[in-house]
């Protein structure tokens, strides 16, 4: 019995990714807001970062599909997050695949600049794929940068194809 017991948490916690020896992994990167009331240079070389918003990282079992962890962070004044993510779940029985994780952009911490914008996967998520840093200590993925804009800006339609 004990046996079937151990198989069965095996098969469900098989190898998940390369960890590097961290204990965690962290997700970094920035929230601007394009103005698109601007020139096209200063809309898309002058994006400015908006403090106190919102990123979610989500992370699924890839056996059931159902969320195992999730953590946010807010933005600082120069619209940086950084999410910690532990890689053991389940009460450290399970070791986590960042590459079973979404980042996306949850809230925007400017009302007047609060239209997300699914640039770089900000409202539908992205996906951890390939660390930015890696030491013993620490293994770092990039992500983003993620846009919210104006309320001008936003185009009904303008995720629809032309036909």
């Amino acid at each position: 019995m004990l046996a079937a017991l151990v198989l069965v948490a095996a098969a469900t916690c098989a190898d998940a990714g390369e960890s590097y020896g961290a204990s965690m992994f962290t997700v970094t990167g920035t929230v601007l807001c394009q103005d698109c009331t601007k020139n096209w240079n200063a809309y898309a070389y002058n994006a400015k970062p908006i403090a106190g918003s919102v990123v979610a990282v989500t992370c699924l079992d890839e056996h059931t599909g159902r969320t195992v962890i999730h953590r946010t962070d807010t933005t600082d004044e120069e619209g940086v997050f950084k999410v910690e993510v532990p890689y053991a779940h389940d009460g450290g029985s399970c070791r986590l695949d960042p590459a079973h994780c979404l980042v996306r952009l949850v809230r925007s911490g400017d009302k007047g600049c609060a239209v997300l914008t699914n640039f770089n996967g900000g409202t539908t998520g992205e996906k951890p794929y390939r660390p930015s840093r890696v030491s013993p200590t620490e293994v770092a993925y990039s992500a983003g940068p993620y846009y919210a804009t104006f309320t001008q800006c936003d185009v009904d339609g303008d995720d629809k194809s032309c036909s």
